[in-house]
C-alpha cells in the first residue's frame, strides 16, 4: 500500500534534513529552491477533458520523444513533436493547454537555465531500480497510468543506493510512496548546486504485462 507523506509530516524535518513540500496550490512547487527540499509535489485534480483526449494514444505513438525548448518556443516545440509522430496536435488542444500551464510556472523556477522536453508513452518497464537523476530540476507528471515511486529521504539507505544495491536494501523501511495522475512534481537530482547525495530517490511503476500505458510529461534542466 502507497502512502503519502502530508504536508505537516513533510515539513518538520529538523535542521539539515531534506525535505518533502506537498500541497494543493501550484505556489508549493517555488519552494523547490529551498536548500532544504528535495520534493514538491502540487497534488492536482483530474481533467476529464485531457482523459478523453489521451484514451486515445498508444504506447509506441511518443516512444521518449524530446527536444530543447524555451518559454518562447515551448508551444510550437510540442506541436512539433506530436506531428513528427504522426499525431494532430489539434486533436490534444485541452492537454497542451496543460502542458503549457506547467511550463510556464516550470520556466519561472528553472532561472534560465537550458530546458529539455520529454513527452512518453510506454507499456513497458522503465527504470525500476530506485535512483537519483543527474539533473539539476525535473518537472515530471503522469496524465494517464500509474505515477513515478518515491522515497521519503528517512527511508532511504543512500549508501546502498550509491554503490548498486537491489531495491531491497535500498528501501530501509515502509512502502514508496507513489504520485497520483495529474499530480505535477519538481524534484531536485544530484545536478543542483549544493545538492550531491541528497537528490529525490525514485523508480518507475512496474507494469510490463499489465495492458496499461502511461503518459508522461518531463522537463528538465
Amino acid at each position: 500500500m502507497h502512502q503519502i507523506l502530508t504536508p505537516q509530516e513533510s515539513t518538520t524535518s529538523a535542521p539539515g534534513v531534506t525535505s518533502h513540500i506537498i500541497g494543493d496550490s501550484p505556489d508549493v512547487m517555488r519552494q523547490v529552491l529551498d536548500p532544504s527540499v528535495n520534493l514538491c509535489l502540487w497534488q492536482r485534480p483530474v481533467q476529464p477533458a485531457v482523459i478523453r483526449e489521451l484514451s486515445s494514444l498508444h504506447p509506441s505513438d511518443l516512444p521518449d520523444v524530446r527536444c530543447p525548448t524555451s518559454l518562447n518556443s515551448f508551444d510550437d516545440d510540442v506541436s512539433t513533436l506530436l506531428q513528427q509522430q504522426g499525431l494532430d496536435p489539434l486533436a490534444f488542444k485541452n492537454w497542451h493547454v496543460d502542458l503549457r500551464r506547467l511550463a510556464d510556472l516550470y520556466f519561472s523556477i528553472s532561472e534560465n537555465r537550458d530546458v529539455a522536453l520529454r513527452l512518453v508513452t510506454t507499456d513497458d518497464d522503465d527504470c525500476r531500480r530506485f535512483h537519483v537523476d543527474y539533473t539539476q530540476l525535473r518537472l515530471l507528471c503522469t496524465y494517464r497510468g500509474p505515477g513515478t515511486e518515491w522515497l521519503a529521504n528517512d527511508q532511504v539507505d543512500r549508501l546502498a543506493q550509491s554503490t548498486g544495491a537491489p531495491n531491497d536494501d535500498i528501501i530501509r523501511f515502509g512502502e514508496p510512496s507513489q504520485f497520483e495522475p495529474f499530480w505535477a512534481a519538481i524534484m531536485k537530482g544530484d545536478a543542483y548546486p549544493g545538492n550531491t547525495g541528497h537528490g529525490l530517490v525514485h523508480r518507475s511503476p512496474s507494469i510490463a504485462g499489465s495492458g496499461q500505458t502511461r503518459v508522461l510529461f518531463c522537463l528538465d534542466c
